[in-house]
């Protein structure tokens, strides 16, 4: 039943944070405490998970949840990890950049869109997976609208409006690929008699159309060009740090279960799609080539970030022109190593763009300077985000191309996966220069210990000892004993120490946040390498068959 504990644990505490957040004062470090334990309990438990590998047997009893409608798998429970690891790491730098409210609509859209992931990535029915994939794009509008400013409005209808059709041409797809399927076995069986023959002259067409719609809402939901026009209206006006929520990670599920649908009922049928194929190649191309060049000429930092995911997601749409079994492994492994990768990047923008209080990439000149750190992830994200020889994303990424396109395509698509090297570059050239004014104001990367003073504890409405206050305990306890007066003495010291230390604590937290947030972009960066690298076998993970084995029509 960890898996019921999981959907719990994330359920509870996005309800719990998102009353407390928005009642604010007390009840908000309540929620705000609540949502973040269930997020380090979520990576506790993603671990303990016990994930049978799809395919290799009966279920245990017990494991699945539903009547077996979903069941954790391998792959599940490394993404879950990491991704609630990722959003742990975000909110704390939320909170240290903008205290509690900074966490209003972040924390309670990260713990919703881990639960609408574990549901997608866990199905075993198409359809559930892709309203659990759909349903994790409405976390946006819980960010934009938490803050009831009029300026998010058209931004949440464009993102409420991408998630209805994505999901609808995903869904569409899925009720839809039975009848071709259908339509290729009866011409298989009849032997081609006449009306058999006539009615299957249709299937390739219908196949081709299946493919491209599943395409066509993994396009849209990615932003791949010519959809791509949201992505900087969405950074213009959404909070810095839940950029890496709403671009990096809510797109995975969809493209999951968009995977899933071709693998499982399309290619499966084994018919010619030239064309289709053709144009799904060259939307890649297109995207990989503009979303580029498009990011190394902005000089807004939030839109470099929104083109870098753009370009590097793109790559994803070869799962679906490549028509072939072999495509599910690799295709998944590069969606959660985009992932990775683009949280610690747009994490790292986010910190960037506070620290020095400008997101004109120009005004940033010398940033490396004041913040080693922080050139350390940046760094650190370059090197995850094309990997090594040998790293399970750069093989997935050569392998997605081998699979889509013959010699010398192939090659010129894995050349065009590094067209974003030089905005990286550029990002890190800039920082070696000399400071700017904006950057040389801004207080060097310095752990600075400095004595303290102990300030009195006061508690709102009320002050801690009633027994010092006239008028105070009247009653029975107006003249207690000695034995009393010493034990409520003793609680009432315990209670402030406790206070007082935790205090201290914050206090101490905040007067180092330049370096505790650039050493959670370190970890994020880290955590980016490692995935790339392949550890924890995710390849092996992302290459078990898939766990959705039944659909809508079959049923």
């Amino acid at each position: 039943m960890e898996l019921l504990l999981l959907l719990g644990l994330g359920a509870f505490g996005a309800l719990a944070s998102w009353i407390g957040l928005a009642r604010g004062g007390r009840a908000g470090q309540v929620g705000a405490l609540i949502g973040g334990l269930c997020l380090l309990g979520m990576v506790a438990v993603s671990f303990a998970l016990d994930a049978p590998r799809v395919g290799s047997g009966d279920i245990p009893e017990g494991v699945g949840i539903l009547d077996g409608r979903l069941i954790p798998n391998n792959y599940m429970r490394l993404v879950i990890a990491l991704w609630a690891l990722d959003a742990a790491l975000i909110v704390f730098v939320a909170w240290l950049a903008g205290g509690l409210a900074g966490l209003r609509g972040l924390l309670p859209a990260m713990l919703l869109s881990i639960v609408g992931g574990a549901v997608a990535f866990a199905a075993t029915n198409l359809t559930l997976g892709a309203a659990a994939a759909g349903a994790t794009g409405l976390v946006a509008l819980v960010v934009l609208l938490a803050w009831r400013d009029p300026t998010g409005i058209p931004a949440s209808s464009r993102e409420l409006r991408t998630t209805v059709i994505s999901t609808v041409l995903l869904m569409a797809a899925i009720v839809v690929a039975p009848l071709a399927a259908g339509l290729r076995v009866g011409d298989a069986t009849n032997g081609g008699s006449l009306v058999t023959t006539e009615a299957s002259q249709g299937v390739p067409a219908l196949v081709g159309l299946l493919v491209l719609a599943v395409a066509l809402a993994v396009a849209i939901r990615l932003g791949a060009i010519p959809f791509h026009l949201r992505v900087p209206q969405l950074t213009d006006v959404a909070p810095p740090i839940s950029l890496p929520l709403l671009l990096a990670w809510v797109p995975v599920p969809l493209a999951v279960v968009g995977l899933a649908t071709v693998d499982l009922l399309l290619s499966s049928l084994a018919v010619p799609l030239g064309s289709e194929q053709l144009i799904i190649v060259a939307v890649a191309i297109v995207t990989l080539t503009g979303a580029s060049l498009a990011a190394f000429l902005q000089d807004d930092l939030r839109h470099t970030t929104g083109y870098l995911v753009i370009a590097d997601g793109a790559f994803v749409l070869l799962g679906f022109a490549a028509l072939s079994p072999d495509v599910w492994g690799p295709a998944r492994t590069w969606l959660v190593a985009v992932a990775a990768t683009k949280t610690a990047l747009a994490t790292w923008a986010a910190v960037m763009e506070g620290r020095f209080m400008t997101r004109h990439i120009p005004d940033l000149r010398g940033w490396i300077r004041r913040s080693p750190l922080l050139g350390a992830g940046l760094l650190l994200t370059t090197i995850a985000t094309f990997g090594l020889p040998g790293w399970a994303a750069f093989q997935a990424r050569a392998t997605l191309a081998q699979l889509t396109a013959a010699p010398p395509l192939d090659t010129v698509l894995v050349v065009l996966a590094f067209l974003t090297l030089p905005t990286y570059l550029r990002l890190l050239g800039v920082g070696t220069g000399s400071p700017t004014s904006r950057v040389d104001r801004a207080a060097p990367e310095r752990i600075v210990r400095r004595r303290t003073e102990s300030l009195p504890v006061e508690v709102e409405g009320a002050v801690q000892d009633g027994a010092d206050v006239p008028g105070v305990g009247a009653g029975r306890d107006a003249h207690p004993s000695p034995a009393r007066r010493v034990a409520r003495r003793s609680g009432d010291m315990a209670s402030k120490g406790a206070v007082s230390i935790g205090r201290r604590t914050t206090r101490a937290m905040r007067r180092d946040a330049t370096e505790l947030t650039a050493a959670a972009v370190l970890t994020l960066a880290v955590l980016a390498a490692l995935t790339a690298w392949g550890v924890l076998d995710i390849g092996s993970a992302a290459s078990e068959p898939a766990p959705i084995t039944t659909n809508a029509t079959s049923e």
